[in-house]
């Protein structure tokens, strides 16, 4: 089937990368939107195009589905997917499903999930664990974390010392393991992909700041089983469609559920795999069809970002290396606290991977600040 042909879906996010290359391992085109048209996106991608200006505040409504109506210009595409970027906005889902089918969570349950109160409704409903949450100031603040409804990354969060705003609300904190459970839902079942840990690379402006993942790891000996029947609680309570993962936190008392973000993120680059593309999975389920068993990418891998501890400057033909992703054209210039790219390890266990990775982001680090503005 040559490329016009072939079935096309619409694809936004905050990077889009991945959602694209899941695309064409699943024989799919895409026409992608997000703020960085980095090289590898546009070599994935059918057509792409990027946002200026809004990263990492979200989306201009207009400008974003303007872009979408000039990339989707004599197509019929399937339908829209969505990745990082709209949590906060399912208004503007709203507004693109007007226009064209969505192809995951509908906004109306992207509403109820990223709703603070609602959220906590809806685990005490289930009877699933999830800190208390508040919107006044706590007078214990040590012991609270202030995020933004609707925040994604970790960047957006911050100690609980932070004052009270409108669009920003209070946990309580949990100390434990961060461990993620990724599955795909079809209304109320799901299929498990597979745990991952994550952790956070802090700046002094962003102490919570995302640094990576690392997986498919088999489940904790004493919660995974849990943590699986949180995931199935809450989806009878709220039933999703497509790509998804529950945040835990593994506590001294077991698993607490911190949130669910029900659209494709940053482990899509842990669990992807030829033989299985994460996009097909992701548009069956939305037609109500599980897979029989997820068969995973055979070796664990380790992927996260390598941020910029000062401003460079990226000079014509410089060469990424293999192990890179989310690689910006060069000449370019980064800001400290920007992210440079996306790096990947791969290997048999979880340390091997974990310690590949560290070495990868120090050699990159190490190799564009010698070139520091």
């Amino acid at each position: 089937m040559s490329d016009p042909d072939r079935p096309t879906v619409l694809v936004a996010a905050f990077s889009a990368r991945q959602i694209a290359e899941s695309a064409r391992l699943a024989g799919l085109g895409a026409l992608a939107l997000d703020f960085f048209g980095d090289s590898d996106l546009a070599e994935a991608a059918r057509r792409s195009e990027v946002l200026h200006g809004h990263y990492p505040d979200g989306f201009d409504a207009e400008a974003l589905i303007a872009a979408l109506e000039r990339l989707a210009d004599g197509v019929a595409p399937l339908g829209f997917v969505y990745g990082a970027g709209f949590e906060d906005r399912p208004e503007l889902l709203e507004a693109i499903g007007e226009r064209w089918p969505i192809l995951g969570t509908a906004p109306a349950t992207q509403r109820r999930l990223k709703d603070p109160e609602s959220f906590a409704e809806l685990c005490a409903a289930a009877g699933v664990a999830h800190p208390p949450i508040r919107r006044d100031a706590p007078a214990d603040p040590a012991n609270w974390l202030s995020k933004k409804v609707g925040g994604a990354g970790g960047s957006h969060v911050v100690p609980g010392e932070h004052p009270p705003a409108p669009d920003r609300y209070y946990q309580r904190r949990v100390d434990g393991a961060r461990i993620s459970l990724a599955f795909v839902a079809a209304g109320t079942r799901c299929a498990f992909l597979g745990f991952t840990r994550q952790w956070t690379a802090p700046s002094a402006a962003e102490p919570y700041r995302y640094g990576g993942a690392v997986g498919p790891l088999p489940g904790p000996v004493t919660e995974g089983d849990a943590m699986q029947a949180a995931v199935a609680a809450m989806l009878a309570q709220l039933p999703l469609d497509g790509i998804a993962s529950a945040d835990f936190v593994l506590s001294s008392d077991g698993p607490v559920l911190l949130e669910i973000n029900a659209r494709a993120g940053a482990t899509l680059d842990v669990f992807e795999s030829p033989a299985q593309p994460l996009l097909a999975l992701h548009l069956a389920a939305c037609r109500g069809e599980l897979p029989e068993r997820v068969s995973g990418p055979g070796l664990i891998r380790a992927t996260g970002l390598a941020w910029a501890d000062s401003d460079i400057e990226l000079p014509a033909g410089f060469a990424w290396p293999a192990f890179s992703r989310d690689r910006t054209t060069p000449p370019a210039s980064f800001a400290a606290g920007q992210p440079l790219c996306t790096v990947v390890a791969e290997a048999d266990t979880e340390k091997a991977a974990t310690a590949l990775f560290d070495q990868r982001v120090a050699a990159m680090t190490e190799r564009l600040g010698r070139r520091a503005a």
